[in-house]
C-alpha cells in the first residue's frame, strides 16, 4: 500500500506565533482566521484534503492559499491583495509608537501596576493600535516585541536605582576632599616616606565613620563544623537576637592605622568621645584633620561646645557632599572588614563581639596598609593643593 509522503511548510516561531494570534482573534475577518489556521496546519505535515476536511472547505481553497504563501509568504496568503489593511512590514511609525507606549507608566494609561510587563504592554498594544493608526499591530506577536525593545535596548519591565545629587554643593565639596588626599599625597617623598616639618607640626588626617546597628546574634544551637564527609558548617537555622553595637572608626591616611571606638548608640556624645580619643593621641602641635559626613551627631550643639573647649586648630572638618559617601576612603575598609570579620559571625554577647572587633582591629594594625586614592586626582594640582 503506497503511503502519500507528507509535506511540512516551512514557518519561522515568528510567523508560527504570528499566525497563532490571529487564528484565535475573534475581530478579524473569518476568512483571516481561517488562512492562519491552513498554514498552521500544513506546517504540522497534514495534507490538503486533511485540512480541507476539518476546516469544511474545499482543497482549492487549502491549495490557492498555499499558493499564495509560496509566491509572497505569510501576508500575501491570509490578505487579499485589494485589502488595505495590513501592510507587510511594521512602519517606522509604528515602532516609534511601540517605544512610546513602553516609556510611559502603566498608571498614566489606567493601568494599576508601576511597571510593564510583556504580557500587559504586548495586549495594551493590540487593543490600541487601531485607534492609534496602526492597524498592523492589532495582530504583533509578543516575541516581536521583546525581541524589537531588546533591540532598542529599552527594558521597561526593569528598575535601575540612582542616587540623585541632592547637594547642590556637591563638586564644590568632592573638590574640597580630593584637595585634601592630594595634600597627602606631598607630605610623602619619592621614596614613600612621610616628609617631616622643621617644627615638626604635622597634620593629620583621619577617615571617619559610623557603622551603627551592627548585629548582636547567638546560636540557638552549636555550629557543626566541617567533616571529611560534609565539606561546608552546618547551622540551625534558629538564632537569637541580642541587640545592636554601633561602631565608631578612622582611618589615619599618613600610617594607615585603623582606630575604632565601640558604643551602644550612635550619638553627639559618641562622637565626642572619639574626637577625644583622637586629642589623647596625637601630639599637641598637630592638627587633627577629619573627613566626615554630615551626620547630625558631628555638627551638634553638644559637640560645637566640646570642640570650642578645644585649641584653636587643633580639629578640622571635612564634609563630603550628601551621597558621596564613597569619597571617604573608610568605606572600603568597612567593606573589607564585613566581608572578612563580620560574615555569619555569631557571639553570646555584646562583649564578646566587642571584643572581636577590637581583636580584628589590632590584627590590621600589626601590618598597616596606607591607602591612596586615584579617582581625579590628576584634575587637582599641587600648586592648588599647596595654596590652600
Amino acid at each position: 500500500m503506497n503511503t502519500m509522503k507528507r509535506t511540512y511548510l516551512a514557518l519561522s516561531d515568528e510567523d508560527k506565533d504570528y499566525l497563532k494570534s490571529l487564528s484565535k482573534r475573534r475581530t478579524i475577518q473569518a476568512q483571516v482566521v481561517e488562512r492562519a489556521r491552513i498554514l498552521l496546519y500544513k506546517a504540522d505535515g497534514m495534507t490538503f484534503q486533511e485540512i480541507a476536511e476539518k476546516l469544511a472547505i474545499s482543497t482549492a481553497t487549502v491549495r490557492l492559499c498555499i499558493t499564495k504563501f509560496n509566491k509572497g509568504g505569510v501576508d500575501a496568503a491570509i490578505f487579499d491583495i485589494q485589502r488595505s489593511g495590513r501592510p507587510s512590514e511594521i512602519t517606522d511609525d509604528a515602532k516609534t509608537w511601540i517605544i512610546s507606549v513602553a516609556c510611559q507608566r502603566p498608571t498614566e494609561l489606567g493601568y494599576p501596576q508601576e511597571l510593564w510587563t510583556l504580557t500587559a504592554l504586548h495586549k495594551h498594544i493590540q487593543k490600541y493600535a487601531e485607534d492609534a493608526g496602526y492597524p498592523r499591530l492589532s495582530t504583533v506577536t509578543k516575541p516581536y516585541i521583546q525581541k524589537f525593545l531588546k533591540e532598542q535596548n529599552i527594558k521597561p519591565f526593569k528598575i535601575k536605582y540612582y542616587c540623585e545629587k541632592r547637594d547642590p554643593d556637591f563638586e564644590s565639596k568632592m573638590h574640597d576632599v580630593l584637595l585634601v588626599y592630594k595634600q597627602i599625597e606631598m607630605q610623602f617623598d619619592e621614596d614613600g616616606k612621610l616628609i617631616v616639618p622643621d617644627d615638626y607640626k604635622l597634620t593629620i588626617t583621619v577617615s571617619y565613620d559610623e557603622k551603627p546597628g551592627i548585629q548582636v546574634i547567638s546560636n540557638t544551637a552549636p555550629d557543626l563544623r566541617p567533616t571529611a564527609e560534609k565539606g561546608e558548617v552546618y547551622r540551625d537555622a534558629e538564632y537569637k537576637r541580642l541587640g545592636t553595637i554601633s561602631l565608631l572608626a578612622g582611618i589615619d591616611l599618613l600610617t594607615g592605622e585603623a582606630i575604632p571606638l565601640i558604643s551602644d548608640t550612635h550619638k553627639s556624645s559618641d562622637f565626642i568621645e572619639f574626637l577625644k580619643i583622637l586629642d589623647k593621641k596625637y601630639p599637641a602641635q598637630d592638627t587633627i584633620r577629619i573627613i566626615l559626613d554630615n551626620h547630625s551627631a558631628h555638627t551638634s550643639k553638644e559637640t560645637c561646645r566640646f570642640l570650642d573647649t578645644m585649641p584653636k586648630g587643633r580639629f578640622k572638618f571635612v564634609f563630603t557632599p550628601k551621597h558621596g559617601s564613597w569619597l571617604n576612603m573608610i568605606e572600603s575598609f568597612f567593606s573589607k572588614m564585613t566581608k572578612q570579620m563580620l560574615r555569619g559571625i555569631r557571639v553570646n554577647s555584646k562583649q564578646e563581639l566587642a571584643d572581636r572587633i577590637y581583636q580584628y582591629f589590632d590584627e590590621v594594625n600589626r601590618e598597616p596598609v596606607v591607602y591612596h586614592w586615584k579617582y581625579k586626582m590628576d584634575e587637582i594640582s599641587e600648586d592648588e593643593a599647596a595654596s590652600v
